[in-house]
This record gives structure tokens, C-alpha cells and sequence, in this order.
């Protein structure tokens, strides 16, 4: 298998990535990258600091160029601000989306179409009905309260994912209420009134994702997928004074292929059931769905 190769038509690369401290990856930070760590607590710094890394890092494998040289552009296509629109790279076909937790961060790339990737994990119990009055719709709420009390947790989860997904595909954020929008089939479906808010055409194809106990991921794209390659990142940097000059990266930076899975064995959003870890928060679940676009 080609490491390098543009993902083919039909497939998905996921990268997992574990957040922790790599101080050797600190050198791939921009100055707008180095500037958002400022005030941000050890969590955040380590959080921030994988995710940027690792998006120069695996954009290199596709791309071909060592990290340093990448231009990432996040400006927002619907309000123009510079740093929180969907993340993408001029100039290549590549699409590509990121999510993340406090452990993980999680980056999704396609060769083509575009594609939206959400990671979250488990909220905890105390947090539900809010959340669910929060993200589900009206016909979502009733089937999830008839679910029995031990399963309510990961199906709002898969559900959460699944709607989150979605909304970083199209850019919308919180322009698009989650629960005004079902993911209970393959395809979501707007259940609003309002003219203004719109799922591209055709509608976005759905998939899960395994991940990590205690979380739950999901794509969105906007051709379907058949097949996801589960990949994992080296730590180690590729020396950066060889491959800036001949413009490649060398053979034993490869990235590690865990698993490939095929869309057609994943479970629907109310029967995914991942083990259950350390829970998130609700105030922090909702603050994740504020930008568009990941980090």
C-alpha cells in the first residue's frame, strides 16, 4: 500500500492521534498557531499543539512537502473571520477535517468531495436530558427516552457525533440547531421551516467511525464511502533540514496502518455502543460545537 497516495475514490484516511506533550513538534507551530496558546491551560496547550502539529505532519504525507512548507486556510466561508473556518489546504484536491477531545485528536482526509469528521466522548449521565433537549429532534427525543436507561448515554453520543459531522461538512456551526437536524437514517434530514438554512444537494452521507472507549466519531461526506483506513502517526519529526531542501519526505517517516473497515458493518447511532471511560462535561460537549470548522 502506497502511505503516500491521495486517498482513492470511496475512501477515508483516519488518522488517531494521542494528545500529549511532544516538544519536538512545537517547531511546526505558525505564529498565529503559537499565538492561540496564549492563556490557554496545560490541557488546552497540549490539545492545541497536537492538533496543528499533526495536520502539518499527515497533509505532508499526501502533499509531499515537509510540514513546515504547508499553508493551512481557515478562513470561515460564511463570516470571513481567518481562524475558524473549515481547515483546508489551496491549491490541492485534498479535503480533509479535525476533531478532538482532551486525549484524542482525530483527522479525516479525502481525495475527493469534502468530508466533515466529529470525535466526542461520553457524557456523563447528569448531563443527558439537558444535552438531549439540546440536540435532538422532536421524534429523535421520543425514541431516545424509550430506550432503556443504560443504552441513552452512547445513543445521544452517536447521535451528538453524527449531527456535529454534519455541520462541519457544511460550514454551518450552530447556524444549523441540532435539533433541527436527524441523523437517525444513512443521509440527515433538516426538520426546519427556515429558508436560510440549507444541507447541501445531494444530502451528506453518514458514517461511523470506531474510536477510542468512552468515545464515538463520524463522518459526514459528500460522496459515500466504502471504505476507512484507520492510520496512526509516528512521534518522531522528519528531519527537517533534508526534506525542505529536496522537497520530500524520507521513506521511514511512514505512517502506521492499524486497521481498514468497511461503512457497510457500522452500527446505526442507536445501537453504537462504546465502553465506558471518564466522562466530558456538558459544558464542554456544547463549547466544542461552536466553531465550524475543528482546530
Amino acid at each position: 500500500m502506497d502511505s503516500a497516495a491521495t486517498p482513492a475514490p470511496r475512501t477515508c484516511d483516519v488518522w488517531l492521534v494521542p494528545v500529549r506533550r511532544r516538544e519536538a513538534w512545537t517547531r511546526l507551530l505558525t505564529v498565529p498557531d503559537q499565538e492561540q496558546l496564549v492563556g490557554l491551560d496545560e490541557v488546552a496547550t497540549e490539545v492545541h499543539l497536537t492538533s496543528r502539529a499533526a495536520q502539518r505532519l499527515i497533509l505532508s504525507r499526501y502533499l509531499g512537502v515537509a510540514p513546515e512548507e504547508i499553508t493551512v486556510n481557515r478562513s470561515c466561508d460564511r463570516c470571513g473571520d481567518p481562524q475558524h473556518g473549515r481547515p483546508h489546504v489551496p491549491g490541492t484536491t485534498l479535503d480533509y477535517s479535525v476533531s478532538h477531545t482532551r486525549a484524542w485528536v482525530l483527522v479525516a482526509v479525502v481525495g475527493e468531495g469534502r468530508v466533515g469528521a466529529n470525535l466526542d466522548a461520553r457524557p456523563a449521565d447528569r448531563d443527558l436530558d439537558d444535552l438531549a433537549a439540546a440536540a435532538l429532534t422532536r421524534a429523535e427525543h421520543h425514541a431516545w427516552r424509550r430506550l432503556p436507561a443504560r443504552d441513552r448515554a452512547d445513543a445521544l453520543l452517536a447521535s451528538w457525533t453524527r449531527k456535529e459531522a454534519t455541520t462541519k461538512l457544511t460550514g454551518h456551526g450552530l447556524a444549523i440547531p441540532l435539533r433541527d437536524l436527524d441523523v437517525t437514517g444513512p443521509r440527515p434530514t433538516l426538520v426546519t421551516a427556515d429558508p436560510s438554512v440549507r444541507l447541501p444537494h445531494p444530502r451528506p452521507y453518514l458514517t461511523h467511525v470506531p474510536a477510542p472507549a468512552g468515545h464515538s466519531a463520524a463522518l459526514a461526506t459528500t460522496t459515500h464511502v466504502d471504505q476507512v483506513r484507520h492510520l496512526r502517526l509516528p512521534d518522531v519529526l522528519p528531519d527537517a533540514g533534508s526534506t525542505a531542501s529536496r522537497r520530500q519526505i524520507p521513506s521511514w517517516y511512514a505512517p502506521q496502518y492499524a486497521s481498514v473497515t468497511s461503512s457497510a458493518d457500522a452500527p446505526s447511532a442507536v445501537t453504537q455502543k462504546p465502553a465506558e471511560t471518564t466522562s466530558t462535561p456538558a459544558r464542554e460537549v456544547r463549547a466544542r460545537a461552536v466553531s465550524t470548522g475543528g482546530s
